[in-house]
């Protein structure tokens, strides 16, 4: 009787295990970790994985590697690291970030584990791409930076620039740049530009679409020391970092030929777009009439709040203060939102979308994208079903920017 009950629940956990997605596998990871059940933890990982195939990112194999080791089963941790030793994506980055992992102190006393991470080590070292970090602008005793990652291949005279940004927060790096999301461009002969901008909460969003206006001139205005064509500039980012590319392809392409930097004396538009879940009209957010201000849970749970704290300079009190007025606020408002940008001489733009996005709603691409065909610019947009807020479910779909990139940045 206790073999059939067994067998019983077994078949029941099988039906169910394949009634999962990988992301509610990965979501039942992460709870299982926060629970410290680092068995049942990467038994759930694992299964994500499994589900993902060839899509699973990096990060999901060394992160269920290091909770084998948190369960003491070093087999297993060492099986993951085996095979993100043989990853063609693999970068210095990830490197440094599996050796400096605590998560692995269970393990880093095996004799297999020096010869892994020499193997990680060689296998990134094969992958890396040339990387240079460079200063576009300086603005308040600070330097703006960018990192300008060089293709292996033969350059084929274009750019993407890679706005880095989340919660309009851009995260520095310490070393190295990971290259796994821009590989694709680099493998096309794709110059790679990764842009840093002013963070909140110390800079609104504001400051930081002038930080990003400035890396295009920059990068248009030295194209001849980049070997690329300064009329051949595309831009990408994920949410706010969609934004802030939508931003640039929707700017206007007038130039100061008066300004007393020669660099902020040519266009800071680009000529192709292609992000993920951007927030596009933060005047109707959701729903008409309703700004992102009034979306309590999102500026409670994201942090956002700061982003949209507009300040002036007062030069004779050297004070910044907040602009309250609700007349100010709103033009500004409308200023920073790319839907009012839109003109019929804009560049294509490529969106996609989860609809199941719990943070930027999906009606910000859907309107973007019918402003965009009555104005007629060449656009595309694609509607991941059952998707919330994050890449990895769009991977297949991710892929295709660069073949955008490829068709209008001739």
């Amino acid at each position: 009787m206790k073999n059939i009950i067994g067998l019983v629940l077994n078949i029941l956990f099988i039906k169910f295990s394949f009634a999962q997605t990988p992301a509610e596998f990965f979501y039942k990871g992460d709870s299982l970790y926060g629970a410290k059940d680092y068995k049942n933890s990467a038994l759930a990982y694992a299964e994500g994985i499994r589900g993902k195939g060839n899509d699973a990112v990096l990060f999901r194999y060394s992160f269920c590697a290091a909770l084998w080791s948190l369960a003491n089963i070093p087999d297993s941790a060492f099986h993951y690291l085996e095979i993100i030793s043989r990853s063609d994506k693999l970068s210095n980055a990830d490197v440094d970030g599996i050796k400096n992992d605590n998560s692995f102190n269970a393990v880093k006393k095996d004799k297999r584990w020096q010869l892994i991470i020499e193997k990680i080590y060689q296998q990134a070292k094969k992958n890396s791409f040339p990387q240079v970090e460079l200063i576009y602008g300086k603005k308040d005793g600070m330097g703006l930076t960018l990192v300008w990652i060089k293709p292996k291949v033969r350059s084929n005279g274009k750019a993407i620039i890679h706005v880095q940004s989340g919660a309009w927060i851009s995260l520095s790096f310490s070393n190295e740049i990971q290259t796994e999301l821009v590989h694709g461009y680099l493998k096309k002969g794709y110059s790679v530009f990764v842009v840093m901008h002013g963070s909140q909460p110390r800079y609104a969003i504001p400051d930081a679409i002038n930080d990003l206006k400035r890396a295009v001139r920059y990068i248009r205005f030295n194209a001849g020391k980049f070997g690329i064509d300064p009329n051949k500039i595309g831009a990408t980012g994920f949410s706010s970092g969609g934004h802030l590319s939508l931003i640039l392809g929707m700017a206007d392409a007038k130039i100061d030929s008066l300004a007393n930097d020669p660099v902020d004396r040519v266009s800071s538009k680009v000529q192709a777009v292609a992000v993920l879940y951007p927030p596009t009209d933060f005047l109707n957010w959701g729903k008409d009439s309703f700004d992102i201000l009034q979306d309590k849970n999102l500026i409670k749970n994201v942090r956002i709040g700061e982003a949209f704290n507009f300040r002036n300079y007062d030069r004779r009190a050297r004070t910044l203060n907040s602009i309250s007025d609700s007349v100010q606020r709103n033009k500004i408002m409308k200023e920073i939102s790319p839907i009012y940008s839109i003109t019929s001489d804009d560049p294509p733009v490529f969106i996609i979308h989860g609809d199941a996005d719990g943070i930027v709603p999906l009606q910000q691409s859907v309107s973007f994208n019918a402003k965009l065909k009555e104005a007629g610019v060449a656009n595309k947009l694609i509607v991941k079903k059952g998707v919330g807020h994050g890449i990895e479910d769009m991977l297949p779909e991710y892929y295709q920017f660069s073949d955008w990139f490829d068709k209008y940045l001739r």
